[in-house]
This record gives structure tokens, sequence and C-alpha cells, in this order.
């Protein structure tokens, strides 16, 4: 017999763990009627915490804050693991409507997603005795919490430490779960994968059983200046171990005479941010175009993932594909910033806005914007359950988030 999926029972098990974090009968029924106002602003949800903002009487503005307990990344690993060995794995949490099966920790390696009471907390501005106890403020964020979770759990992965969306990933691509961590063991990075080492390395670096194999060096010969000659008659021989192959150092040439190119014209080289970001550049040029398997192999992309960084680079360059490979540190007050920009501009104001590293989701939408080292954010799309960059990096949230709907209008 099939098992029909729900979500509802995210929101009981929720609800249950908040009342016996507060215990207050009396707070829960003054957060009820806070929220009958219809003043609470937008909920927003980050690793570790929930916000949002409710106006006081004397034009103050409270801001609740409900801190729950993250998962370490080894007990996220357990939860997936569990997760993808079951056969119905992509039924049960591979859409947005994640099962509330998995509200069971007998499905997820004994480790409960739900947060336990005591791994709940509040904090609120509202009075200065609020500081760290629970108030009508963070009640009422805690149900708004609930009520979120309802039809889209996916916010509570993201409270408990890893987004929903790292657990899609791994189902699509199937992926074992990971090892514990080891002594690292050095993996040979392919040659075309690392234009940016022109520099030669120090002998020191050279393993001892290749330095004696090069070869002694020749006694001086008699040269013939009265005459030209052609520079390669013949086919030169491979170099040796490890130095890289014929053809890798002719592309390595080739980038670096493109790099003197561009300073001779006056222009400064565009050198990507990351090592990523300056592949993606190399594989845009005619002679890094043969080196997109050895790429796609040291960056650990798929053919769509390779597809992807291609319109990272063409939308935004070599800044754009970092930001497509990587994540980067931002300051909350820019995230904020960008929240405020852009909230007129979302066609379900009232949704979840997920906010990760540099990462802004409007998951009602179909919308993230991913902010770079640069200063811009870069907009993307989600038409297949995959963020894809489209065109249109801004400085400006608002504008970057216009591209994004543009897209999404374009495709429907």
């Amino acid at each position: 017999m099939t098992v029909q999926h729900t979500t509802a029972g995210w929101a009981r098990a929720l609800t249950r763990a908040l009342h016996h974090a507060v215990g207050d009968a009396r707070l829960h029924d003054e957060a009820r009627r806070l929220l009958a106002t219809g003043q609470a602003a937008p909920l927003n949800v980050n690793q570790g915490f929930a916000t949002s903002k409710f106006p006081l009487p004397d034009g103050r503005v409270a801001r609740p804050r409900l801190l729950v307990t993250a998962l370490t990344a080894a007990d996220w690993d357990r939860i997936e693991t569990a997760i993808c060995a079951r056969p119905d794995a992509a039924a049960l949490a591979g859409t947005a409507a994640i099962s509330d099966q998995l509200t069971d920790p007998a499905h997820t390696a004994d480790i409960p997603i739900v947060p336990d009471p005591r791994d709940i907390s509040h904090t609120c501005t509202c009075t200065p005795d609020a500081a760290g106890t629970a108030c009508p403020h963070s009640v009422a964020l805690g149900i708004l919490l609930a009520e979120r979770v309802r039809t889209a759990p996916a916010p509570l992965f993201t409270l408990r430490g890893r987004p929903h969306q790292h657990l899609k990933k791994r189902l699509r691509t199937n992926s074992p779960a990971p090892q514990p961590a080891g002594p690292p063991t050095p993996a040979a990075e392919p040659a075309a994968a690392r234009p940016q080492r022109d520099s030669p390395q120090p002998a020191a670096a050279v393993p001892a059983q290749a330095t004696r194999a090069l070869r002694p060096i020749p006694d001086p010969v008699h040269l013939d200046l009265t005459q030209a000659r052609p520079v390669l008659h013949a086919p030169l021989p491979e170099p040796p171990e490890p130095l890289p192959g014929t053809e890798d150092l002719r592309a390595l040439a080739a980038d670096a005479a493109h790099r003197a190119r561009t300073c001779l014209d006056g222009q400064q080289p565009t050198a990507g941010p990351t090592p990523g970001g300056d592949i993606a550049r190399f594989l845009s040029l005619p002679h890094g175009a043969g080196f997109r398997q050895a790429a796609m192999d040291h960056l650990g992309l798929d053919i769509v993932g390779m597809g992807h960084l291609q319109l990272a680079h063409t939308h935004g360059g070599a800044v754009g594909a970092a930001v497509y490979l990587e994540t980067f540190d931002v300051d909350h007050d820019t995230l904020a910033h960008a929240q405020a920009s852009i909230q007129p501009l979302r066609p379900a104001p009232t949704a979840t806005i997920v906010c990760e590293d540099n990462w802004l989701t409007d998951e009602a939408a179909g919308i993230q914007l991913r902010y770079g080292p640069d200063g811009r954010w870069y907009p993307y799309r989600a038409p297949y359950g995959i963020w894809q960059p489209v065109p249109g990096p801004s400085p400006d949230p608002a504008q970057a988030y216009r591209a994004a709907r543009r897209a999404n209008q374009r495709i429907s």
C-alpha cells in the first residue's frame, strides 16, 4: 500500500516543543492576540535562530529571536545517510513537501530534526528584562515558524544547521556518506585546472625520484648564427614526471600570452578571486576549452553543474563563477539591507526568507541572491529545483531581484 506523505506533523511536533520550552499558557494567549493584529514583519530563518519584528506602542520596534541549538555536521551526515538509504527517499525528502515521517527519529538515525525543548531559548528587545527570557513577541515568533513549517518544512532544516538544499543535492547525486576526517591525501591536480600557477615550483618540492630522472646539462655546442633555422622542426619529447605534459604546457603558455596581451592593451587581467573562478575564466578561452573534463573532475561537477558554471561566468565573469562554486562571509547589516530592499518586490511578502552565508533565498518566488566579493548581488532561479545563475548581477539587491523575476517570467 502506498503511504501518503503529509507535512502537517512538522508543525504539531514543533508546537509541542515550543509549549514545553515556555510552559506558560498566558504567554501563548498573548502571542496569539499579537499575531491577530497582523503587524508581524516577515519571518527570517537562519542557522541556529529565527527573527522577526513587531511594532511597540511607543514607536519602537521589538526584535524577538528564537534560538535553537544547531545539529553538528556529523549529525547531519548521519541523518542524510539514513534518509538516502531508504528506497522512497526521493518521495520522502526530495521536494519542498518533506514528509512528516521524518519527525520520527527512527527514520533519521535516532537524531531528532525537531528541536528538544531544552534546545530552545528566547530573547527580545521589547524590554531590558526580556533578554534571555520568553515574551509574547518571541512566543509569537515561534508560532509563526510552526505555521510556516506546516506546509514548507525546509526552514526547520536551515534552523537546525543544514539547508534542505544540501539533502536534495545528495539525493540527486546519490553520493556516498562522507568519510571521517583523516590524514589528508594529496591529490594530483590536472594541470589545466590550475592555470594561475605560472611560476615554477622550488627544487625542494620535486620528489627525489623525479630529480634523479632529470637528464644532466649537456655540454655546450657550436651554434651557427649565420642562417635562420626553424625553432621547432620536430615534436618536443614529453617532460619527465611530475612536470605537466606538453599540451598542458602549451595551454599555460597561451594563457600567459593572453594575460600579457591584455596588459599591453592597457587592461587589467581578469583573474578569478578564487581558484575555481580562475578555472572558469581559463575554460572560457580558446586554449582552455579542451580541458573541460579535467576541470569537471577537479571541481567535482557533473555536466549540469559545469553548464551552470559556464553560465555564471558568462553573466558575471570570474567573480560570478566563484560565487556559483563557493560561499563567502557577509555581515548581518548587508543581509538586512538586502532583505529590506527586496521586500516591496516580493510576490509573497509574508513568505520566509532564508539567509545562509552570503545567500538570500526567497523560496516562494523561486529566487535566490548571492553576494559576491566584488560587492554585487548575483541573481539565481530554480526552475527545476536546482539553482542556476541568470543575467543581471548588480550592487543593488533590488535590481538583482528584478533581474531574477524577469528571468522567471521569460521562462513561464
